[in-house]
């Protein structure tokens, strides 16, 4: 039986696992969050000496799930734009997640900064969602700041848009997105890669819609030509 095999079947304690850590497999950004939060990192020292999942336990079991911590997502009068975020949100802490425990893979600092850069941006999405879910949970009412509720208005305006207006909008959106593209690709203002990720997601989303409807007023008219 192996040393690590041992721990585990001994308990696996927190002190013998980072000194098999420091023996095996040194991971000094796993130590320290070890040492800070042993409770919620324990898993993850058990997984990186031993290469597997420990068993879950009920501690380990979320409380509730997403629906029942959230319960007006399931009702018919909820929000589309807040529908939409559930989505998201479950995206963005799973993204958060996994650029988190890359943190703990790191070997030099660019890794580091990389790593920690995306853990930001995700939980900052995390979190504009969370007010969202909060405040419509609290007072019945949306609150409105997420760009998505911009984005759903936006859809809704371009229905009722003509041809040549939605034409007008692609031109401008194509237009937008290439710029945004130019800037990211430059590499000037890495700091604002993230915000520009975000804000080419929204606009090639728009781009999209705006070309659905395009293609199907052509096609209406092509009926009608018939």
């Amino acid at each position: 039986m192996t040393d690590v095999e041992n721990w585990l079947r001994t308990g696996a304690g927190i002190q013998e696992g980072l000194r098999l850590l420091s023996l095996y497999k040194p991971n000094p950004y796993l130590a320290r969050m070890v040492e800070r939060h042993p409770d919620k990192y324990r898993r993850l020292l058990i997984r990186t000496l031993t290469g597997r999942d420990p068993a879950p336990t009920p501690a380990d079991r979320p409380a509730r799930s997403f629906r029942e911590e959230w319960p007006f997502l399931s009702r018919p009068d909820c929000p589309p734009e807040l529908k939409i975020l559930a989505a998201d949100k479950i995206t963005a802490w799973t993204n958060f997640a996994r650029e988190h425990e890359k943190l703990f893979d790191c070997v030099t600092p660019e890794q580091c900064l990389e790593h920690a850069k995306n853990c930001v941006f995700y939980y900052q999405q995390n979190r504009k969602i969370f007010s969202e879910f909060a405040h419509y949970q609290d007072t019945g009412h949306v609150l409105g700041k997420h760009p998505v509720f911009g984005e759903v208005r936006r859809s809704h305006e371009m229905l009722s848009a003509g041809p040549i207006e939605l034409m007008r909008r692609q031109h401008n959106l194509r237009a937008a997105i290439s710029r945004l593209k130019r800037q990211m690709g430059a590499g000037g203002r890495p700091d604002l890669d993230a915000g520009r990720a975000e804000l080419l997601a929204a606009k090639e989303r728009e781009l999209a819609e705006v070309e659905k409807i395009l293609e199907n007023y052509e096609k209406s008219y092509a009926r009608r030509s018939d």
